[in-house]
């Protein structure tokens, strides 16, 4: 019920990019422009995430859940009746507000609900963000006509309402555990801040590459954009197995530095070929960029209880690396997008592929991914 709640969650952040040229002609804005309307909704969590985890801790994380849900139905309705395109980015923010909400109480949600196996639980939670961004993209390509928008939110709205009463109804009071007050010793411990990094810096890869792959192909085949978008968020779909993987993988005795390294090769090479090939080879690379991306954050997500100080400081951690993972994600998408306007495929690529290399050097001195997890999954 957790994990589906995040996929609702999630679909903010697809739900508009099969109408990021309908948005740009809409409101007279460029690309980029577009682009943050699609990434702002990282705003909140960015700017305040772990604020947000101490309210996990203070007010329990089930309660946390479900307000954010509640709080983002409310703008997604509202947004839909934007007349500016100012209005329709702060009603996405205020949705953002409530998607944090979600997402940093989710992860202490996922870990209290499998407490013997949280290195596995993590690693599915992880799979909300990609899973939801693609269908949420998927059903938004579906609002055609000149007027998408308030079909979108008031759809999205109505299954976030559904979401959050649910999530109240099937998740165990029992699992409602308030937890000490958070230390700043979270911000200075120096694994949880690498973790944090190349949490945002792989984020922004695959948040990036999602919005960028459909304009590139779009502009490559004549296809309209909102077409290959549909294509794209099908193809996203197989990521779940990449963020679920890293779980297993480290209940066998993988070292977590071998799976982040082995995921990020794949990926840098994944997506280089699918933006140099034909439009169905580029799909089919397309999907094995997701699955070895997604392994990335899967990895990190595991990893969270290893590299927290203490345990009862995970809503602090989560906190953090939302915030991390929201200002990848905020400035991914309109940077990539920007950079492929301006300078072309091969310059967009290079972005990416550096921020890959980012993470990977993040995690590659600490020597608590290079042991193995005694945790049996």
């Amino acid at each position: 019920m957790v994990l589906a709640a995040g996929f609702i969650a999630a679909a903010s952040l697809g739900k508009l990019v099969p109408h990021l040229d309908w948005i740009a002609q809409r409101y007279g804005v460029g690309l980029g422009l577009a682009g943050f309307a699609l990434s702002c909704v990282m705003l909140p969590g960015a700017l305040a995430g772990w604020s947000f985890g101490t309210l996990s801790e203070r007010f329990g994380a089930k309660r946390i859940a479900a307000a954010g849900l509640l709080i983002s139905a409310a703008a997604s309705l509202a947004g839909g009746y934007s007349n500016s395109f100012a209005m329709l980015v702060a009603l996405r923010i205020v949705e953002g507000f409530g998607y944090s909400f979600l997402v940093i109480a989710g992860t202490v949600l996922a870990a209290q609900l499998m407490p013997g196996r949280s290195a596995f639980a993590l690693s599915i939670w992880s799979s909300f963000a990609p899973i939801g961004f693609a269908l949420g993209q998927w059903a938004g390509a579906f609002a055609a006509g000149d007027a998408p928008l308030p079909i979108i939110g008031a759809v999205h709205a109505a299954v976030l309402v559904a979401a959050a009463l649910a999530l109240q109804l099937c998740v165990a009071a029992a699992s409602e555990r308030r937890q000490g007050a958070s230390s700043w010793s979270v911000i200075r411990h120096v694994p949880a801040q690498r973790t944090a990094l190349a949490f945002g810096a792989t984020c922004a890869v695959i948040l990036a590459a999602v919005a960028l792959t459909p304009v590139l192909l779009a502009g490559r085949t004549g296809i309209p954009v909102a077409e290959v978008a549909s294509l794209t968020a099908l193809a996203a779909l197989p990521g779940l197995a990449g963020r679920i993987a890293p779980g297993w993988l480290l209940g066998r005795g993988v070292t977590p530095f071998a799976v982040f390294f082995s995921a990020t090769v794949v990926a840098a090479l994944s997506i280089a070929g699918a933006f140099a090939t034909p439009l169905w080879t580029a799909l089919a690379l397309f999907v094995v960029f997701q699955i070895a991306a997604g392994a990335l954050p899967g990895l990190l997500s595991a990893m969270m209880p290893q590299v927290t100080p203490a345990p009862e400081q995970l809503g602090s951690l989560s906190g953090i690396c939302t915030q991390t993972v929201n200002l990848g994600n905020l400035l991914g998408p309109p940077l990539a997008l920007a950079i492929y306007a301006a300078a072309g495929t091969a310059a967009a690529l290079a972005l990416l592929v550096g921020l890959l290399a980012a993470a990977l050097l993040a995690i590659a001195g600490l020597g608590v991914y290079r042991r193995r997890l005694s945790e049996a999954v």
